[in-house]
């Protein structure tokens, strides 16, 4: 459903859901955060990437760093419109296609291809017959005739064993894609076969994309580029083996290709390893307070004009129950959204026209509760890694520390990962989520301000 913007209490709802804008959205929706961000402008830098690494004909990927919800989704799109005129974009998301939880690295060669084939057929684009065989004698080697025999369906086989050709392809991948997300024992199935020959299936990817490229090219598109997203909302665990211990299997494809990803993981000793195969850009935090504590108007009228275009300002009582949401949620878009949204329920139960200090008072509980459950004792593979204290006591000395630039340690990747701590622009310090503050505050480890 496109957002609309919202005139009623009860049209909220639908006014600020955490989802990003899309193409068409933009033009009514959105609204520049460079300036309250900082570190110049993140899609900007993107977009220079791409047409400098297009026109050298050299492959770029690059990983879109910043913390859940705060935009990535929104500024890809954006990116999208900017460039759709010359580029081809292929943009899929981790969390729509396979299961974030279990996720591998060879799952995303297969997603990438199975895309990639799509797009072949949805703009009717003649591949190569030469490119078709290789590929059929590929699905029909040893290891691929078991794994479709054991995971594949009579009917789905039944379907792929019809006459070679672009719409076996299509199905074929799909399958793998489905038994993929469907099932941790294929899983398993793909490390052992696949992965063996992963040079194979790598090869024929890079293969389609030249095909694609050169198609496009006649018909004056630019290059391809492939955005991969959501890839920073899978497990912390996951992320960093994917980007760790397989960053130049990743780095293999011949395109260039954007990865969202985490935060926690940008500020960890890992990505020093990480980064000599990847380039990088980050998207900041909207700044609403300065290091000294102090407002940051830049950022709060920003966040205020973001609301204001979907939200009607006589939705709120009064101005400074919107100033309080925005100071309360530290920048984070998807926090503001989800007060709002749950403040604006509690106003249309009671049967307000707008959201009062009451309904403000009940969201901010909400969020406060749904913060204080993610700090908790945390295991890795059984082990215990760090108490529920350790945690409490690692945020309170950030916010004694004036410098507020605390080390890269694995605490903190947690805390990053989980929103409990958020960096800012200009020199990089950091401070603790507003909400998380009020919890430590309550819990004794800092004082009242």
């Amino acid at each position: 459903m496109a957002i609309q913007k919202a005139h009623k209490v009860e049209d909220i709802y639908n006014a600020v859901l955490d989802e990003a804008l899309t193409i068409d959205e933009i033009a009514n929706f959105y609204r520049e955060t460079d300036a309250a961000r900082g570190d110049g402008s993140a899609r900007f830098n993107l977009k220079r990437l791409i047409k400098q690494n297009s026109k050298s004909k050299r492959d770029a990927h690059i990983l879109f760093v910043g913390y859940r919800g705060c935009g990535k989704s929104t500024e890809l799109n954006h990116l999208q419109r900017d460039l759709e005129d010359d580029y081809a974009i292929l943009n899929y998301s981790v969390m729509k296609e396979l299961d974030p939880q279990s996720m591998n690295y060879i799952e995303l060669f297969i997603v990438t291809m199975e895309r990639l084939i799509d797009y072949v057929s949805e703009k009717e684009l003649i591949i190569d017959p030469a490119f078709l065989e290789r590929i059929k004698k590929w699905t029909q080697t040893k290891e691929i005739e078991e794994i479709k025999e054991k995971h594949f369906s009579a009917e789905v086989n039944a379907g792929i064993n019809a006459k070679f050709g672009i719409p076996y392809l299509k199905e074929f991948f799909l399958s793998l894609k489905g038994s993929a997300k469907a099932s941790k024992s294929f899983k398993e199935t793909l490390k052992q076969t696949l992965e063996p020959r992963l040079a194979d299936l790598v090869q024929h990817c890079n293969d389609l994309i030249s095909e694609v490229s050169v198609k496009l090219s006649a018909q004056g598109v630019k290059d391809l580029v492939i955005f991969i997203e959501d890839v920073d909302k899978i497990p912390l665990e996951r992320a960093k083996d994917v980007f760790y211990n397989y960053a130049n299997q990743l780095t293999s494809l011949r395109a260039t290709v954007i990865y969202t990803f985490p935060i926690s993981l940008y500020y960890n000793s890992a990505f020093g390893l990480i980064k000599s195969y990847f380039e990088s850009v980050e998207l900041p935090m909207v700044k609403i307070a300065n290091k000294d504590g102090s407002d940051y108007s830049e950022g709060i009228n920003v966040l205020k004009e973001i609301v204001y275009a979907r939200v009607d300002k006589q939705l709120f009582v009064t101005e400074n129950i919107l100033l309080q949401m925005i100071k309360k949620t530290g920048g984070v878009i998807r926090d503001l959204f989800a007060i709002i949204n749950d403040a604006s329920q509690m106003a249309e139960y009671q049967g307000k026209a707008a959201i009062d200090e009451v309904c403000f008072t009940t969201a901010y509980n909400t969020l406060k509760k749904e913060y204080d459950i993610t700090i908790a004792d945390h295991s890795e593979n059984g082990t215990l890694k760090f108490t529920a204290k350790q945690q409490y006591e690692a945020m309170a000395a950030v916010v004694k520390d004036e410098k507020k630039k605390p080390e890269n340690s694995d605490i903190m990747m947690l805390l990053r990962q989980n929103l409990c701590v958020l960096s800012y622009n200009g020199e990089g310090w950091c401070d603790i989520h507003p909400a998380v503050k009020d919890i430590l505050i309550n819990r004794g480890y800092l004082e009242p301000a």
